[in-house]
């Protein structure tokens, strides 16, 4: 077997193990996981272009794993925006004074001294 089609073959079982991964939201796998495939890239620069059928065929597949992977992995980069847009916008809401402050507490009792908006602002920024 060349060095072209263990190199591709390499990168696409490493990419079907990090699709795998992403799918399952393994997070700190898909870290590891990353650097392998960062290795993994290396090796097939190195082995040069496709010379007969047999590397074009391990390219075409490691491009077709390549592709599920780049797909995946950005719907997983979509859930976890929308997690973090929605995890900002609830910390800026528990922290802005018109939503729990004493004008708008659902709980009855003595009135307490409003938050500072500047707590929504400091929580947003380091949401």
């Amino acid at each position: 077997m060349s060095a072209l089609i263990e190199a591709a073959a390499r990168l696409q079982a490493v990419l079907w193990r990090e699709t795998e991964a992403a799918g399952t939201a393994a997070l700190p796998m898909l870290q590891a996981l990353m650097d392998e495939k960062r290795e993994a890239l290396s090796g097939l620069t190195l082995a040069g272009p496709p010379g007969n059928p047999a590397e074009r065929a391990a390219l075409r597949a490691m491009m077709a794993a390549a592709e599920e992977n780049a797909l995946v992995l950005g719907a997983v980069t979509d859930a976890l925006d929308m997690v973090r847009e929605r995890l900002r916008t609830d910390l800026a809401d528990a922290a802005n004074p018109g939503t729990y402050g004493p004008q708008g507490s659902p709980f009855p009792g003595p009135r307490r001294k409003p938050l500072r908006h500047t707590l929504a602002a400091s929580l947003d920024s380091k949401a």
